[in-house]
């Protein structure tokens, strides 16, 4: 179940975007299109109430006829309902391949199941024989090997500062002192005022983003999210019973963020959290720029909405990148700014050292602080000492590591955006300025197909619907450079040998969808 807003003429004359040239075609099929277009790139949330005729006939500069013709258009192919009183609301039309999607059957024979803790994965025992026979290159996650100064870290954690906490019973819930400190250092530098007391260490930034959930709000609460979004965030909004309320992002460069937009869905839904990212946005790679995160905090304070802005990819600009805005928290300028009476602060460092240091952070008022470490001690009593201590000596130092792994991503980047040019030119990938992995739009709505068959040929992907609430998406894919730039170019000429079949065999079939 998704819960979302009615957005008005203007906004979405900006969801639409421009009239596409060379296309010759009545003026409310071109309409049509666009708005069924929007639906399913993710721009326009599938539940949107549309404007009423009469208003966007006026903000588009059409006739109301033209207007009623492609509301019609659009109603008759079951991509909107209307009721008197009510008006139009986007929706998506019945697919006769859902039962073969949902079983998932692959020319291989493979089984697939959308979810998981990755996402799209392969039956038992295929993959083993894959990897053996293929060399299965992964790329459906986005995380980096561990940097060399690693190494020295964790030496000097365990053989010059674990010894000092042997003596204890080893159980600190909020964190260990030290880290914490580091931690709330990073903040000020940033330019947030930030203590120690107002940090809380967890198990990475999903282990701080269900604390968040589980404290701050109950079932049937709704939780503002991108549109697309990380899957595993929304699969915790789901399993906790929480109502997702997508907000559809434009396509970076420009504006991801529609603050009209925005805000609308925030007073309109009265959600009681938002889970943004507004550093290299996952999967998008959009950067939020400094007015736009000040005017989210101001509509977010007047909607009475928390704010949980997950800062995982902060730290992984690329060189050159200008300076980056200031942290979502430093707009948290209301009459309790001190206490951050708005922003959390979710902070990782898995994404830019090591996915295997399971070391993340809450930044919050102190009395909330308190509140999340009661219901942490619920289910983990204490994150484990010695990988904090590792953390905190990277903290301490960062410079040398974060340069590694900066250039690791220069690196594949490099070779990333070259191999599609090469080998698939028809695919037009995202240009971020920092994060892990670029997102690609293909040519036509077939990224489940090519999701299946991609470990056919040794490639794992993740396509477009698992980073959306309601299977939308299907003319995109992510994919990271974090893997070596060798095994980038060997997966790009395995999926070229493959797109031509995956979009010949789409069975996205929704009516009405004209490529």
């Amino acid at each position: 179940m998704t819960q979302t807003t009615r957005v008005s003429a203007a906004t979405l004359a900006k969801r639409l975007g421009p009239e596409p040239d060379g296309r010759e075609q009545p003026a409310y099929r071109s309409l049509a299109d666009r708005i069924r277009a929007a639906v399913l790139d993710g721009r326009l949330a599938v539940g949107t109430g549309l404007p009423s005729e009469r208003e966007l006939s006026t903000a588009l500069g059409l006739s109301r006829t033209t207007v009623n013709a492609a509301y019609a258009q659009l109603r008759d192919q079951g991509w909107l309902v209307s009721r008197r009183g009510s008006g139009s609301t986007v929706r998506l039309p019945e697919d006769p391949a859902a039962p073969l999607r949902a079983a998932g059957a692959s020319p291989a024979g493979a089984t697939y199941a959308a979810g998981g803790i990755f996402g799209w994965r392969d039956g038992v025992g295929w993959h083993d024989e894959l990897e053996r026979a293929a060399g299965m290159i992964d790329l459906t996650t986005a995380c980096l090997p561990a940097p060399a100064a690693l190494a020295g870290a964790v030496a000097t954690a365990a053989g010059e500062l674990l010894p000092r906490y042997l003596g204890t019973d080893g159980y600190l819930p909020f964190g260990l002192p030290e880290l914490r400190d580091v931690v709330a250092a990073r903040y000020r530098a940033a330019g947030v005022p930030t203590t120690a007391e107002q940090i809380l260490i967890t198990s990475g930034a999903q282990h701080a983003f269900t604390l968040v959930l589980d404290t701050l709000s109950g079932p049937a609460d709704r939780v503002v999210m991108e549109c697309p979004t990380y899957p595993v965030a929304l699969d915790a909004v789901r399993d906790r019973r929480r109502t997702p309320v997508p907000i559809g992002l434009g396509e970076p460069p420009d504006a991801a963020w529609d603050i009209e937009l925005m805000a609308a869905t925030l007073r309109q839904s009265a959600a009681r959290l938002a889970y943004l990212m507004p550093d290299f946005q996952n999967p998008t790679g959009a950067l939020m720029d400094a007015a736009t995160r000040e005017a989210v905090v101001v509509a977010a304070r007047t909607a009475r909405t928390l704010v949980l802005a997950d800062e995982s990819f902060r730290d992984m600009p690329f060189a050159g990148t200008a300076a980056l805005p200031p942290p979502m928290a430093a707009f948290d300028i209301g009459a309790d700014a001190a206490a951050g009476s708005t922003v959390l602060s979710l902070g990782s460092v898995s994404k830019s050292f090591w996915g295997g240091l399971r070391v993340g952070w809450v930044r919050a008022a102190p009395s909330l602080i308190q509140r999340l470490a009661a219901t942490r001690a619920l289910g983990d009593m204490a994150g484990p000492v010695l990988d904090q201590l590792v953390v905190a000596s990277l903290l301490a130092d960062p410079a040398t590591a974060l340069a590694e792994q900066r250039g690791r991503l220069a690196a594949g980047a490099a070779a990333l955006t070259q191999a599609l040019a090469v080998h698939l030119p028809d695919w037009q990938p995202s240009r971020p300025t920092g994060g892990t992995f670029l997102w690609v739009r293909l040519p036509g709505p077939f990224a489940t197909d090519l999701a299946l068959l991609a470990p056919s040929v040794g490639v794992r992907i993740a396509p477009g619907p698992r980073f959306g609430p309601d299977g939308t998406m299907e003319s995109f894919v992510r994919l990271p450079f974090t893997v070596p730039p060798e095994q980038l170019v060997t997966a790009m000429r395995r999926l070229a040998s493959i797109a031509g079949r995956a979009a010949a065999g789409s069975r996205t079939g929704l009516p009405g969808w004209v490529a």
